[in-house]
């Protein structure tokens, strides 16, 4: 009987020892080398808090503030002429992003101002969005002042033209009839009246 016990004492008590080991270098192999799940993990977790700071700053980043700056180019076509000057940020813009400050310009290019409309507004375009600066450019076509005049006849009625005898300026209402035969045959032919000043003498005088 003793001999047994020191037989299954002999026995147990390696296979004890082993797995005391084993476990034991199961332990340290993840404290010097922890898992790939864990990493993977982390990693899962950092990538969605910085996709969330991104969307949070580009949030931020593309919404028009008090802040801002507005700056308005213009550009003449009739003789390229440039301009540029920086604005206060209009109140009903602020607050908003790139797409709803694209919409309100083109609602503003259907319907300019009566200003622009005088100036001879014709498109708008967006050159710049960001929460600092916004740029636009607003596209004219001016008429230049006629500075000279011609008299012209039609529907035996003086009308006047422009200096390219092309463009009507303005109908006098003044008959043919009612003037000399040599001022009729001048107007018959054109007749170069000059400046404004020179064109409103003369409808002041023949205007009954």
């Amino acid at each position: 009987m003793r001999l047994w016990k020191k037989i299954s004492i002999f026995l147990i008590y390696p296979l004890l020892m082993l797995a005391a080991g084993f476990l034991a270098s199961i332990k340290l192999q993840d404290f010097f080398y922890p898992s790939r799940e864990q990493p993977q993990i982390v990693q899962e977790e950092t990538a969605a808090q910085e996709q969330g700071s991104l969307e949070a700053a580009e949030l931020g980043g593309l919404i028009i503030t008090c802040d801002t700056r507005f700056v308005v180019k213009s550009l003449d076509l009739a003789d390229s002429s440039r301009t540029e000057e920086e604005l206060p940020i209009p109140e009903q813009y602020i607050g908003m992003d790139r797409e709803a400050f694209l919409s309100a310009m083109d609602s503003y290019e259907t319907a300019p101002s009566l200003n622009d409309l005088n100036k001879g507004f014709l498109s708008l375009d967006v050159q710049r969005f960001s929460a600092d600066e916004v740029v636009i450019q607003k596209n004219y076509e001016s008429k230049k002042k006629c500075t000279e005049f011609y008299l012209a006849v039609e529907n035996n009625y003086v009308v006047v033209y422009e200096s390219d005898k092309k463009t009507k300026y303005m109908s006098t209402g003044i008959p043919l009839q009612s003037l000399s035969a040599e001022l009729a045959g001048e107007i018959l032919r054109f007749k170069y009246v000059g400046s404004e000043a020179e064109l409103y003498n003369f409808l002041e005088s023949y205007s009954s």
